[in-house]
């Protein structure tokens, strides 16, 4: 008979308490790590020293009974802990792996506990590594299986660059630093600006003004905006609210008959409009210039549709043009506009007593005829003057007022126009004159230049008779003139050439060429000034009556 082997064997609970030198023993059950149960299912050794020691049983063996490799979904029914041991296959590779709350499985690696992050902490210096030419992606569905919505990869192979791809990018931080070149290209978006290709602009929906401030407080008047290169300002009206302005240019020019223009919509070849960014300031028969245009890149504006802002032009182009391009306009047509400053003022308190002024090229003036646009004429000799309009009313870049006051020291005269000791006077257009080489003087002339006072003595007493050129002399007074218009049996008499002051208490004399002096016997009820000293051309070398030092002397 075969011979049977048994060893120390229990059903309790407890270990053995002593085993000798390679005795054994089992207890049975099943068992579970801690707890009453801790040491069942196990095959206890003893050692030199009677000590005992768990060495094999069921509860370790039954953590082992699954097919090399596989984990995933093995469990362990014997061991009342459901313990398992992972045994590698042939390959040294195992289905799934846990630790702790990390589940590694395929190729996915996977937090276990809810809403768990994932950390990749390396000691030290050490650092995340992800090698060259390798993508990071993001996406790819709800358990990253699809292809990545975006990537992120060092290209060392290519631009050697670090690419973003795919999906847009958003930094949710409240800053973000560069601390080198960045280059953006194609259409991107900072705040509400849209930076595309060499245009700066607000996006759509965000209001229409872009703030340039150079002081870190923030839309302040701080700080200072340079500007290198040419400065275009293309628009309808442009504000300075500094209170100080320089401009090193000595000669600033205003009414620039050259312009610029952007065309908005892209203009195929063959046509024979374009649609600009701004129509005001074009006239008709103004000239565009550009390479697309016909007859050597020249054309003339035939049409301006102001809704639309479409100038149609002679011809057709030759060539397309792509929006974003700018034409060049000439303008040749006169507008008939003034050229100069408009300034404005308050003359008290309260927005109702503002005032706009305005100083430079009158352009109408005085024409030579009503012909041409708005009626400024054809502009002869006469037109195009410079004025001074204090309470002026500007429309349309045409000023209209009274003219105001010139406040200077002398006024010169270009050459050709005086001569040493010429003489100045105002044409019966207002305009002043001056006499052009003066000859030396001549014993008589036709005209003498002098200055007469007018006064007008009505109300008379009584009617008076007088003929032209008689002298009215006022009793006690002194006062005398001479008529002006014949007058019979009239109460009122005009006098030139007045000398003295008139009252309305003394009587009046007649002094005729003859010498005869006869009483009028009237008193005059008012005298009133016409005139004071008003220069004006006289004839009297041939003829009249002169008064000097009070004392009267006659020519016949």
């Amino acid at each position: 008979m075969a011979s049977i082997i048994r060893i120390k064997r229990s059903s309790g609970t407890a270990k053995p308490a002593s085993l000798n030198w390679g005795e054994m023993a089992y207890v049975t059950g099943i068992g579970q790590y801690g707890g009453t149960n801790q040491y069942k299912d196990r095959v206890f050794l003893g050692d030199d020293g009677t000590n005992v020691h768990p060495v094999a049983g069921h509860y370790y063996t039954s953590m082992m009974e699954h097919t090399p490799g596989a984990l995933n979904g093995v469990t362990n029914s014997r061991n009342s802990d459901g313990g398992i041991v992972a045994i590698l296959d042939s390959s040294r590779k195992i289905d799934v792996w846990n630790v702790d709350n990390l589940t590694l499985d395929a190729n996915t690696l996977s937090s276990t506990d809810t809403d768990g992050d994932i950390i990749f902490n390396p000691n030290g210096s050490g650092e995340v590594m992800v090698p060259d030419d390798t993508k990071l992606g993001f996406g790819g569905g709800a358990n990253g299986t699809a292809a990545a919505d975006a990537t992120i990869e060092y290209d060392e192979n290519g631009t050697d660059e670090l690419r973003f791809a795919g999906a847009n990018v958003r930094f949710g931080t409240s800053k973000v630093t560069v601390d080198s070149q960045l280059i953006v290209g194609g259409n991107s978006s900072l705040g509400n600006i849209r930076i595309e290709d060499n245009i700066i602009a607000s996006l759509a929906g965000q209001g229409n003004k872009i703030f340039i401030d150079p002081y870190p407080d923030g839309l302040s008047n701080e700080g200072d905006v340079i500007i290198k290169g040419n400065l275009q300002v293309d628009g309808t009206t442009t504000t300075v609210n500094s209170t100080q302005t320089t401009v090193n240019d000595p000669i600033m020019m205003v009414g620039d008959t050259t312009s610029t223009r952007t065309v908005m919509t892209a203009m195929s070849s063959g046509a024979s409009a374009v649609v600009v960014d701004q129509v005001t300031g074009i006239a008709v028969n103004d000239t565009l210039l550009h390479s697309s245009f016909s007859a050597s890149g020249i054309t003339t504006v035939t049409a301006i549709n102001t809704g639309t802002k479409t100038l149609t032009f002679q011809g057709t182009s030759v060539a397309g043009i792509s929006t974003q391009t700018e034409i060049t306009v000439v303008h040749a047509t006169d507008t008939n506009t003034d050229r100069g400053l408009g300034f404005t003022y308050n003359t008290g308190i309260g927005t109702a007593n503002s005032t706009d002024g305005f100083f430079g090229l009158d352009d109408s003036s005085i024409a030579s005829s009503t012909a041409g646009t708005g009626n400024h004429g054809t502009h002869g000799d006469n037109s195009r003057r410079w004025t001074y309009v204090p309470d002026a009313t500007i429309s349309n870049s045409v000023v209209s007022g009274t003219k105001g006051f010139l406040d200077i020291k002398g006024i010169y005269y270009q050459s050709g126009n005086f001569a040493s000791g010429g003489v100045v006077w105002f044409d019966d257009t207002g305009l002043q004159r001056s006499t052009n080489a003066p000859q030396t003087p001549v014993i008589t002339s036709k005209q003498v230049l002098t200055a007469i006072t007018k006064v007008t003595l009505s109300s008379l007493s009584a009617g008076i008779t007088v003929a032209v050129g008689d002298i009215v002399k006022q009793d006690s007074t002194g006062a005398f003139g001479i008529v002006e218009t014949a007058v019979t049996g009239g109460n009122s008499v005009n006098l030139i050439g007045v000398e003295g002051t008139f009252n309305t208490t003394n009587n009046l004399r007649r002094e005729g060429q003859s010498g005869a002096i006869a009483n009028l016997s009237s008193v005059p009820g008012a005298a009133t000034n016409v005139y004071i000293n008003k220069p004006h051309w006289t004839s009297t070398l041939d003829g009249g009556t002169f008064w000097y030092a009070a004392k009267q002397w006659s020519r016949h």
